[in-house]
């Protein structure tokens, strides 16, 4: 009696539960998890601090109460404010993203809650502005040489940028745009296909340039307040401005996923301690 084994599903498939991708069946790491694994980040330190510091400043009565009580690991409870922080920043930005693909796919958008509708606001005069005709909207792409995948934001093309060729448009939502949007923009950009809405492998299309929207609201009361002296909507910034700077940006990528990639490597480096004993047998 023979068996058959079922074969690996070819493309690229993403699970939401976990936020993780497969491509033909197996593991493959996503574009932001290298970039957060083979990049340091020593502002963060800083921004943990700040953040409890700051949480602490402005709630001196839940401060005192988690003092007083035996219940309560206190230290514990202040050292996850910084997650709660980035996870609330993670909600937001993901809702702005969604919003973002509606409007500029449809021309309109309903429903905005108002803590988001500076953002949308900021975004649609960004659409306008630059005069953005979106091609591709929120896409999976992967890798299959380098092994990676991700989900880019926009590919489109505007009369005021590159001759109106196609270009690669990141939107982030945080308080600063760093030069690591530049990689993963490179990344996405020279990744070797796409997945369409029928699930089918597509070429990428020739990226010329790479940018990044940092998507602010337009009016910057309470919350918002954060963002400080930014200008108010959205601002564009360019990246790679050419092929040459993106592939450049690339190989700063794939350092970067070498580097993630090693982790466990570096981390069994270090072997037992060394004894007197042991020290005797190998002489």
């Amino acid at each position: 009696m023979t068996t058959k084994t079922k074969a690996a599903p070819k493309g690229l498939t993403f699970t939401h539960n976990g936020h993780r991708y497969k491509l033909d069946g197996l593991p493959v790491t996503g574009v932001t998890t290298i970039l957060g694994g083979g990049i340091p980040k020593p502002a963060l330190v800083y921004w943990a601090g700040k953040v409890v510091a700051e949480y602490v400043e402005a709630n001196p009565a839940e401060i005192e109460s988690l003092r007083s009580r035996d219940d309560v690991d206190m230290v514990r409870e202040l050292a996850a404010v910084p997650a709660r922080v980035r996870d609330d920043a993670g909600v937001r930005g993901t809702a702005v993203h969604d919003f973002a693909e509606v409007l500029a796919t449809t021309g309109t958008v309903e429903d905005v809650p108002e803590e988001l509708a500076g953002y949308v606001e900021g975004y649609a005069d960004f659409l306008d502005r630059f005069q953005i005709t979106p091609l591709l909207m929120e896409r999976p792409c992967a890798s299959r040489k380098d092994w990676f995948a991700g989900k880019f934001d926009m590919i489109g093309t505007s009369p005021l940028l590159n001759d109106g060729q196609p270009v690669m448009i990141d939107l982030k939502t945080s308080k600063f745009v760093y030069g690591e949007t530049g990689l993963q923009c490179a990344a996405y950009s020279l990744a070797e296909f796409y997945m369409d809405e029928d699930g089918t492998e597509q070429p990428m299309p020739e990226i010329v340039a790479t940018y990044v929207a940092h998507v602010t609201p337009m009016d910057r009361d309470g919350e918002n307040a954060r963002y400080g002296d930014a200008p108010l909507g959205t601002t564009l910034y360019p990246l790679a401005k050419n092929r040459d700077e993106m592939r450049g940006h690339y190989a700063m990528f794939l350092a970067a996923a070498y580097t993630h990639k090693t982790t466990k490597l570096r981390d069994a480096i270090v072997g037992a301690p060394i004894t007197i004993e042991q020290k005797a047998v190998a002489a």
